[in-house]
């Protein structure tokens, strides 16, 4: 997507690209790198405009409850559109299974699941007084684990 890459770009230029893979070279049990993923806020993924919304915001959880990161419903009103960012805070800078999905009922919808580094995002989908829905969730770097988070029901219907 543009603004992903719009947005790696200005972070590169700033010094805020993440660290070399050699540095994520240790075994999967050791601690996770959380420093970078601190780096990329919503606001930053979703582009100049978005804010967070009220209830729009959820841990990434495993079924044991560890948080592997965070899901982020953020609304323009500028423009009308929503945009879901969801941000690892577990394993930050490996690539592991992360995604998010945004759905407007009545209108679009919108997924992005792919092997990110640190955040994936759904892009911007017009939204303005429908009621959405959004999820986001990553997985462990062995894929057996997947932290969810986000919400199923209907809301954040009035603009």
């Amino acid at each position: 997507m543009l603004t992903r890459t719009l947005i790696a770009a200005a972070l590169a230029a700033g010094g805020i690209a993440a660290a070399p893979a050699a540095a994520h070279a240790t075994a999967h049990a050791a601690a996770p790198a959380t420093a970078t993923a601190a780096r990329h806020t919503p606001e930053q993924v979703c582009g100049k405009g978005f804010h967070r919304v009220q209830d729009g915001h959820r841990a990434m959880r495993t079924p044991s409850g560890t948080v592997y990161g965070h899901v982020y419903l953020m609304y323009s009103k500028r423009s009308g559109e929503n945009c879901v960012a969801a941000i690892k805070t577990r394993w930050a800078g490996e690539r592991t299974v992360t995604g998010a999905r945004l759905v407007v009922k009545g209108g679009g919808r919108s997924e992005d699941v792919q092997r990110y580094r640190y955040y994936a995002e759904t892009g911007h989908v017009d939204g303005s007084w429908k009621c959405v829905t959004y999820e986001g969730w990553t997985r462990d770097p062995d894929n057996r684990v997947t932290a969810w988070g986000g919400r199923t029901s209907w809301g954040n219907c009035r603009g």
